[in-house]
């Protein structure tokens, strides 16, 4: 027998379905299994509850509530339940059940902003559900099997640049609509913190992720136009480079990033293709976002932490960042060294020895005076002074 033999499509009351106290987003130890016969107990359901809806975990919830809010339950996967005397646990879809379940709390409540119409009252009082049809060890696998499919199997993550491209068309329809402008014009392109919220109720995920990924991908598009003048950006590692380049504060600045525009420079783009793509027949210097020996975060430091001379030796020497971050740290620990003794030597001289006088150390103190003596040795031996 199939997987599909074991299923079967049924509406289920809301108020019947209960949220699974062993869900695997616990992490929980095989000690710590609820027995399936006590899920249904009040307590363990308001246990379950806490967990799926306390911020520290993570599950975001909210965000799910308010894409429940704004557009409807919509039933893009699948709910599966299993029988547990009259009720039905939660085998996957435990956080649309528990932000459902949030909101109608909140409605019948009266808390304000929960309010919800009739129309998606009916929608979320009743739903359509996948039944596993089978007990014990049978169940179990069936659940394990479903479980791996939609985890670890067909269902995965969109790669980032198809990922930052649906959340970046969604913000510009949302975005032109409510200004009355082209949505296919770019150049239109403004960051407003009220229609990233939109965007992230619509796909329920964080704000900041829905900020970040329309950013770097109208930044992608200054990019590709440019490359018509220089070449095409189909490098797999273009959206990183572009991520890793924009959270850095010393090449926003050098390539002159505009926060609300969320495009560089004209000037910027140049030396951005230079370094990264290479022009005029010279091989790219930058070659990695965050690895390999010659990489952005390396070029970010040089810059930050560098004279000029330094990062001119990376692009106009063409030298590998990492060699040249490195002759920068040991000047950098070099000054640090010498301010170092600078301020131990401004320390002693500041101890009055006039006003000691002989046996005024404490036992403790000349421990200390012993201390400092034998690390002064140790640096006069590194300096060849002894």
């Amino acid at each position: 027998m199939s997987i599909n033999d074991y299923l079967e499509e049924i509406v289920v009351d809301i108020d019947d379905i209960l949220l699974d106290p062993n869900n695997p987003r616990y992490s929980k130890h095989y000690d710590e299994i609820i027995p399936l016969e006590k899920v249904v107990d009040a307590n363990v359901q308001e246990e379950a509850y806490k967990r799926m809806t306390d911020p520290k975990n993570n599950f975001e919830i909210d965000e799910l509530v308010e894409a429940i809010k704004a557009d409807g339950f919509i039933h893009v996967d699948k709910i599966f339940v299993r029988k547990v005397g009259k009720k039905y646990l939660t085998v996957e879809g435990n956080r649309r059940i528990t932000a459902i379940q949030k909101l109608l709390k909140r409605h019948r409540d009266r808390i304000k902003g929960f309010e919800i119409d009739n129309g998606l009252l009916k929608q979320i009082s009743k739903l359509s559900c996948v039944l596993i049809k089978t007990d014990g060890e049978k169940a179990d696998d069936q659940i394990q099997k479903i479980l791996g499919l939609r985890h670890h199997g067909s269902i995965l993550k969109w790669e980032p640049l198809p990922a930052a491209l649906n959340l970046y068309r969604t913000y510009m329809k949302q975005y032109c609509t409510k200004n009355n402008i082209d949505p296919t014009d770019n150049e239109n392109f403004v960051y407003d913190a009220s229609i990233a919220r939109k965007v992230s109720a619509i796909f329920s995920v964080k704000l900041a992720y829905v900020r970040d990924r329309i950013k770097i991908y109208r930044a992608y598009l200054q990019l590709l136009d440019a490359s018509h003048h220089h070449l095409k950006v189909e490098q797999p590692d273009t959206f990183s480079f572009i991520e890793e380049t924009i959270s850095r504060k010393s090449l926003v600045k050098r390539f002159r990033y505009d926060e609300i525009k969320s495009v560089f420079s004209d000037e910027g783009v140049d030396e951005m293709f230079d370094l990264y793509f290479g022009l005029k027949g010279k091989e790219a210097v930058i070659t990695g976002a965050s690895t390999g020996d010659s990489n952005i975060r390396d070029f970010a430091y040089v810059v930050e932490q560098g004279t000029e001379e330094n990062v001119r030796q990376i692009v106009d020497g063409r030298e590998k960042a990492q060699r040249v971050r490195n002759i920068v740290e040991i000047k950098t620990n070099a000054m640090n060294l010498q301010s170092t003794l600078e301020l131990v030597m401004d320390k002693l001289l500041k101890i009055p020895l006039g006003d000691i006088g002989l046996g005024g150390f404490a036992p403790n103190e000349k421990e200390c005076i012993n201390r400092i003596d034998q690390r002064m040795m140790q640096l006069k031996r590194a300096a060849g002074l002894l």
